[in-house]
């Protein structure tokens, strides 16, 4: 695969959604002039892409599936299963509830295990927890993973599939254009059955919602040598494609203008190369800065001080964050498989 910078593609998407999510629930006028500038949709696919990349190269490099399904369980879950936890505690501080009615509503065990499930849409609020936040939940960011973790199950049928055909661009195409039609005819119908948008749009964002830029990321993978060859005519005609369509609202070539741009990005700028040599801590930043958010907010933090401070303020604790999590967490279940492997 060769040297490349992913790590600061993934560290810049983090921010990107750190960004966005503190504009949409500060709700602070003097910052909402920001909000066309700092696009969390565009940050969830380019991360999508980058997933459909890097998983299939870890799943060629794994030695069996199994192998495989503990990297990937390795690298997700320690963060994750602190944040959720952590999370439950903590706000037993902000709730409105005594500690008893807290520690023993069914809304919080409902919470913790829906969330360690990964459907935290069946229940996104902890217990008398920022009831009078914009919104309730205790961490939107969240939504994605359960996507990822659908992505990875499926992955390596993909690839099986993907072994087996004689037409392999047909292969993968054709589950793009899957992935298409579940997008469009979920909005579709939610179009002519607007009662219903509501469950209409939790099933847009759940699998397989976002195949499309997840397989661009797979045919970026397929195709990375042809692409870097031909990296400044690609390179002109996605920037082209991904401007026409994100200014008509659309996502029909914009995923595989995604992946272009990001494959051109990723092997086309060395000095970004060694982005990562201190921790990898994009992952940290995403799953931590939600309720960071949130707490600020529940505490008039937005009314008191300048937002534009808490802004920075709040950026440079979720990188120290993320860094830490990296560090004193993630890195060191990642260590103990390769330590165990020997």
């Amino acid at each position: 695969m060769g040297k490349n910078n992913f790590d600061f593609l993934r560290f810049a998407f983090a921010l990107i959604v750190v960004f966005s999510h503190i504009i949409d629930l500060s709700l602070a006028p003097s910052l909402q002039f920001l909000k066309p500038f700092f696009d969390s949709h565009v940050s969830v696919t380019g991360f999508f892409v980058i997933s459909g990349f890097l998983i299939t190269a870890s799943y060629l490099r794994s030695s069996s599936i199994s192998s495989y399904f503990e990297k990937r369980a390795r690298r997700l879950l320690p963060a994750y299963v602190m944040v959720i936890v952590l999370s439950v505690l903590i706000f037993s501080i902000f709730t409105s509830l005594s500690f008893g009615s807290y520690f023993g509503s069914k809304q919080l065990y409902t919470y913790l295990f829906s969330n360690l499930l990964f459907v935290n849409f069946i229940q996104p609020c902890l217990p008398g927890v920022f009831l009078d936040n914009a919104y309730c939940a205790i961490n939107g960011a969240l939504w994605t993973i359960k996507v990822e973790v659908g992505f990875y199950l499926v992955l390596p049928l993909i690839l099986y599939g993907l072994k087996r055909v004689p037409n392999k661009l047909l292969y993968l195409v054709g589950l793009y254009v899957l992935g298409l039609l579940y997008q469009y005819g979920l909005s579709y119908l939610m179009e002519v059955w607007p009662a219903k948008s509501n469950i209409l749009n939790t099933l847009k964002h759940q699998l397989p919602g976002y195949l499309t830029y997840f397989m661009a990321g797979i045919i970026l993978f397929q195709y990375l040598d042809y692409i870097k060859q031909k990296r400044m005519s690609l390179g002109v005609i996605a920037s082209l494609v991904f401007v026409v369509e994100y200014a008509a609202g659309i996502e029909v070539f914009r995923p595989l203008a995604m992946a272009v741009l990001i494959g051109c990005f990723a092997f086309g700028i060395s000095y970004l190369n060694n982005f990562g040599k201190y921790g990898d801590v994009s992952y940290g930043i995403y799953i931590l800065h939600f309720p960071i958010i949130q707490c600020l907010v529940s505490l008039g933090f937005f009314e008191l001080f300048n937002p534009f401070i808490l802004l920075i303020a709040i950026v440079i604790v979720v990188v120290l964050l993320g860094f830490l999590s990296w560090h004193f967490i993630e890195s060191r279940f990642i260590k103990r498989r390769s330590l165990h492997l020997g």
